[in-house]
């Protein structure tokens, strides 16, 4: 899939176009408008993050969404991340590079696509995911407390509980 596919499912391509109409003045919009939207989506394994706009080189690789989140979060998200990519796409050459990924030139593009600047979303059904994909790796020596995460522990390493100073144990 890719960002025009996406957004043409969700209805909200007009509403890229419009932006990048509005804010883009001497970069040709048909032009700026295929790039991105041959943008890869792909899907997000991760619990710890909606969204991750991708590039390498100065180049975008892709955008990644985590698709179990809801389903006017996961709009939100897609748009967010489309914001990052207009961003880091709409830079001239000679132009400080693409380090401030919330900066102003960012909160702009998600002014102009109608979305909130607000940094980090929340998702339920991502939590609960977080949650349910939690095991039991590790327990401390000394106070006997139970370690649950969603990957296991290193063998290869020492692992010190941060409460109480025991070691701890892979189960």
């Amino acid at each position: 899939m890719t960002v025009k596919q996406i957004a043409e499912q969700f209805y909200l391509w007009r509403q890229i176009e419009i932006a990048v109409e509005n804010l883009l003045a001497d970069i040709t919009v048909a032009e700026f408008l295929e790039k991105i939207g041959n943008i890869p989506i792909k899907s997000s394994w991760s619990t710890r993050r909606l969204g991750a706009y991708v590039s390498m080189g100065g180049e975008p690789v892709c955008i990644r969404l985590q698709l179990a989140q809801e389903h006017d979060n996961l709009k939100q998200t897609f748009l967010h991340e489309v914001a990052h990519a207009c961003d880091h796409l709409s830079r001239k050459a000679g132009q400080r590079s693409y380090r401030l990924a919330h900066g102003v030139a960012w909160k702009i593009w998600a002014e102009g696509l109608g979305i909130s600047s607000q940094r980090c979303g929340e998702s339920n059904a991502i939590r609960q995911l977080h949650q349910k994909r939690l095991k039991l790796v590790g327990k401390c020596v000394k106070c006997g407390i139970e370690i649950n995460r969603v990957r296991c522990l290193n063998r290869n390493r020492v692992y010190t509980h941060s409460n109480c100073g025991g070691k701890i144990e892979r189960v």
